[in-house]
């Protein structure tokens, strides 16, 4: 059975189930301006009824939890921004404890680079609440961007000690906290009882929630573009072509579940 038939029989088949997937490159296109990111059209309406049939509909992103607000603010889909970090409630932002005594460290980092970059052709420095990236993607010579910000990164490790987590075209800045999506990940399971998880992903900052996933007897759905990295490419289950055909995918599941 392909690993993607697979994964929606289980999510159809087995109580207490949860479904968890990242933001961009996902259920969005990946865009030159991060800003620009938003759900595909028709992928709010599935994820708004998947979220009355499934224990659990998530997503889990290393955007802010406000992004994720101001863009996908559908009823029953729950909100972790910042790898987990952060969680949206009814009440507010909720940031995890051990969270705070870095907030100082991470807005001056902001703050040198935007100092450093800031009107530097294709380059933007994006502020992301519990951390800062550097995206070059829209530079015309992405090596010459790539030599400029990198001592920049290393000057920010060296001096604030936050951790260096590269990416496609992006390098962000987090703090030094034994906390990713992988242990966020985690923590959806055991707090909501989930027995079958299914997590989507499409870049090395969701390899620890594929991990968890897998570990836990789950599933892993996994979404392919343009300079995917090769450790992300090489991740098993289920692989997909796109935004849109998992968002195929989706309807698939949703249709199963009705």
């Amino acid at each position: 059975m392909e690993p993607a038939t697979a994964t929606l029989q289980a999510l159809t088949k087995n109580e207490n189930a949860g479904l968890v997937m990242d933001f961009d490159g996902v259920l969005s296109r990946i865009t030159e301006d991060p800003a620009a990111s938003e759900l595909l059209p028709g992928t709010e309406e599935i994820l708004a009824s998947l979220a009355t049939r499934l224990r659990v509909v998530a997503l889990l992103s290393g955007r802010p939890v406000s992004f994720l607000a101001e863009r996908a603010s559908i009823p029953g889909v729950e909100l972790y921004g910042s790898y987990g970090l952060e969680r949206h409630t009814e009440t507010g932002i909720e940031v995890l404890p051990e969270a705070r005594q870095w907030t100082r460290a991470v807005e001056e980092a902001t703050n040198m680079l935007h100092h450093e970059l800031d009107g530097v052709e294709g380059l933007h420095v994006e502020d992301k609440s519990l951390a800062v990236a550097v995206h070059w993607r829209r530079a015309p010579d992405r090596e010459s961007a790539t030599e400029l910000i990198t001592p920049l990164i290393q000057k920010a490790t060296d001096t604030w000690g936050l951790r260096r987590e590269p990416g496609k075209f992006v390098e962000e800045l987090r703090m030094p906290l034994d906390q990713d999506k992988g242990t966020a990940l985690q923590r959806v399971i055991e707090t909501r009882g989930l027995q079958t998880i299914a997590y989507a992903g499409d870049d090395r900052g969701d390899l620890p929630a594929f991990e968890t996933a897998a570990a836990a007897g789950g599933y892993t759905l996994v979404i392919e573009g343009p300079d995917m990295a090769p450790e992300v490419r090489d991740v098993s289950g289920a692989h997909f072509d796109g935004p849109e055909e998992f968002q195929s995918w989706l309807r698939q599941l949703n249709d199963a579940l009705a």
